[in-house]
């Protein structure tokens, strides 16, 4: 009976949610990362000039033991659902990202935070250029130097950017 009193706070523990904001206007809301004690870095800020409402969108993983790109997933996951429900025609397309830095220790989970912009798909296939892949490339190299990614989730993007047409 001892064991099963152990056991259960760490199942609650191991089986706890993510937490993710609601999706709002970047002028009518603040960075999840304002006044934070680990207040993370920059990911990706676009170079591009990029057109039109922006919105933001906060995702944190329940621990240490999650990596940044399955946060990163769901978190663009919801912003194309969001332009999609906008206009069928429309998909995000990402102004910056903000992640948080590791190490992923005493409250620091990984975190990330997406400011992006409802474009019609039409005109983000032009906006994107081919520059852009080797771009994020490089920032993930960078990232997987820092330890922000590991290896398998620097392999995994690289040839996600690499099969995109």
């Amino acid at each position: 009976m001892t064991t099963f009193k152990f056991l259960v706070p760490l199942f609650l523990l191991l089986t706890a949610c993510s937490s993710m904001s609601p999706i709002e206007k970047e002028s009518e809301s603040e960075s999840h990362f304002k006044d934070a004690v680990f207040e993370g870095k920059d990911f990706y800020i676009s170079e591009a000039e990029i057109l039109g409402e922006r919105y933001r969108v906060f995702h944190q993983a329940s621990t240490g033991f999650s990596g940044t790109s399955g946060i990163r997933r769901s978190a663009t996951q919801r912003a194309n659902s969001f332009c999609q429900k906008i206009d069928l025609n429309k998909m995000m397309l990402t102004v910056s990202e903000h992640t948080a830095s590791p190490p992923y220790i005493l409250g620091n989970f990984p975190r990330i935070e997406i400011i992006f912009v409802c474009v019609d798909r039409k005109n983000a296939q032009t906006s994107i250029a081919s520059t852009d892949k080797y771009d994020r490339l490089t920032k993930i190299k960078y990232l997987l130097d820092k330890g922000v990614l590991t290896q398998q989730e620097f392999e995994t993007e690289k040839k996600k950017i690499l099969t995109e047409k």
